[in-house]
């Protein structure tokens, strides 16, 4: 019996690059998207939802047949640029319902088919290197990784892995970096975080619930030297120190 799968944002970028490599392999794939798809596979079965309404969640779940999902990826998401002290409501709003609320809700409407199964959600490595015009975006991802970690501790019949990929090269990079000084040829390519998830699928790479793994390429690998400026002090020698 084919394996079922279900993918967010499947109409373009990361989420094309797994919908077409699991169809590739056999899976049974249901995309999520407010887009019209471009995927032509007798396995491939559209959801045509937007993630915002608050009804598209009974939708999706009514709309895929099988009693088991084998594998869930969060993938949907956006970034918009403001200062983080002058965003508007409606930046707000649409960032953390898409990136942090959307994934829980999903997961949450679908946890009756996800019994010995595997969620994966594509964060960020902006859950922890920040930039200017970002703070909307990061937040949302850091949260949103800290919320599954617990909820690995919380559901012991499914697996929770986070994949934070450093620069991905997706409609949605090009929306904010066309026209910029910005190297392409060193970033990550939608198909290899497809087949990294492939390889969590078929435990190739063997991880536990709730781990996070930061994705890069050679020339992004400074990614992985992560330095946070976390400091503890201790109330009773009174110091500080520099963890």
């Amino acid at each position: 019996m084919n394996k079922t799968v279900v993918v967010t944002g499947s109409s373009s970028g990361i989420g094309k690059a797994i919908a077409e490599l699991l169809l590739g392999k056999g899976y049974k794939v249901y995309g999520v998207s407010r887009d019209v798809e471009t995927i032509n596979n007798s396995n491939f079965a559209q959801i045509k939802a937007d993630l915002l309404d608050q009804a598209s969640y009974e939708e999706i779940t009514k709309a895929i047949n099988e009693q088991h999902i084998d594998l869930l990826v969060n993938n949907a998401g956006i970034i918009i640029k403001q200062k983080g002290l002058e965003f508007t409501e409606d930046a707000f709003e649409k960032t953390f319902s898409t990136n942090f609320k959307a994934p829980i809700l999903l997961t949450q409407s679908l946890k009756n088919k996800l019994n010995n199964s595997l969620v994966i959600n594509i964060s960020s490595v902006s859950d922890r290197l920040v930039g200017e015009g970002s703070g909307l975006y990061c937040a949302s991802k850091a949260g949103l990784n800290k919320y599954f970690e617990t909820i690995a501790i919380e559901e012991k019949t499914i697996k929770f892995v986070s994949i934070l990929p450093s620069y991905v090269d997706t409609p949605l990079l090009h929306r904010l970096e066309d026209g910029n000084d910005f190297n392409w040829s060193e970033v990550i390519k939608p198909e290899q975080i497809a087949e990294l998830i492939e390889k969590i699928i078929t435990e190739e790479i063997k991880v536990s619930s709730g781990v996070k793994i930061i994705v890069v390429t050679d020339a992004l690998k400074e990614d992985f030297e992560y330095d946070e400026d976390l400091w503890g002090y201790n109330v009773d020698s009174q110091t500080l120190t520099k963890l």
